[in-house]
């Protein structure tokens, strides 16, 4: 999810991951996942499994 984003010098935009805050591309994502409508991108599974054992936790805009 696009929480914060930012425009690096080769115009990638970047997302944060919920569970952490890491900036990261979407397009290297270490996995994401679908929660209410909307994609989340991760850096790591670990922080996808945070995620998933309570997304209400981090799928706030």
């Amino acid at each position: 999810m696009t929480h914060h984003t930012d425009d690096t010098t080769d115009n990638t935009v970047l997302v944060t991951d919920p569970v952490c805050g890491m900036l990261i591309d979407p397009a290297t994502a270490a996995t994401t996942r679908e929660h209410g409508g909307t994609t989340f991108y991760f850096c790591s599974i670990g922080c996808a499994k945070a995620f998933d054992a309570d997304p209400h936790r981090y799928g706030h805009p």
